[in-house]
């Protein structure tokens, strides 16, 4: 099973595509698990429209592609927190963004405001074990205990996915902590998306042995 869990639509302020395109190409591409995942930070973001939108997109696809309806939460700050109360029973999962960045939400809030969402939470783009450095603190077993999955992201703008693939210990470590782990291209224009490196990524996985949301277990 091949999945894609981190794209964005003409619905972020960053985003070109509609969710057709995306999708489209990820079936011709052999995905078998897409996610749309646009910045609700977007200054024209509209929740509803998002919504009904992706709604009618999972079920124009559904015997084609299993289509996830996400959400990437901005953390540098945190947002207001009627999105937590508003998306309950909407969204498949949220993405909450740069948690390592020193712009960032203090980890302990982020813990706290996190527990609102009833949807499966992840870590978009995070270098984890900067994050646990910087804390002084044992971030798989918080991610663990908080049931919040960790996003391996290929876009190639995240220097940590590099050192994760050149580093034997840190991959260790992870296949070792029992934590879900995503897998997502961070595609906002089809001519970025590569497929190899998707691909790959998901063997990446597989080979860790971690349960992956939507995936194992899910």
């Amino acid at each position: 099973m091949i999945q894609d869990l981190h794209n964005h639509t003409y619905m972020s302020y960053d985003g070109v595509e509609t969710p057709d395109t995306l999708i489209d190409n990820a079936i011709r591409s052999g995905i078998d698990i897409i996610g749309i995942t646009d910045h609700q930070f977007t200054d024209s973001f509209d929740f509803d429209t998002y919504i009904k939108t992706l709604q009618l997109a999972k079920k124009r696809y559904k015997d084609k592609c299993s289509v996830k309806i996400g959400l990437e939460i901005g953390t540098r700050p945190k947002p207001d927190n009627f999105l937590a109360k508003t998306s309950s029973g909407l969204l498949d999962y949220c993405l909450f963004e740069s948690l390592d960045s020193e712009r960032g939400m203090d980890l302990y809030e982020f813990l706290e405001w996190r527990k609102l969402f009833s949807c499966p939470t992840g870590l978009a783009h995070t270098d984890i074990f900067a994050l646990s450095e910087r804390y002084g603190v044992d971030i798989f077993k918080i991610l663990r205990e908080n049931d919040i999955f960790w996003e391996i992201n290929i876009s190639g703008n995240y220097s940590y996915y590099y050192d994760f693939l050149s580093n034997p210990k840190k991959r260790k470590a992870v296949s070792e902590s029992g934590i879900t782990i995503s897998i997502g291209s961070d595609t906002h224009r089809i001519y970025e998306f590569n497929k190899s490196k998707l691909i790959s990524a998901n063997e990446l996985a597989e080979t860790l042995g971690n349960r992956i949301i939507f995936v194992k277990g899910w």
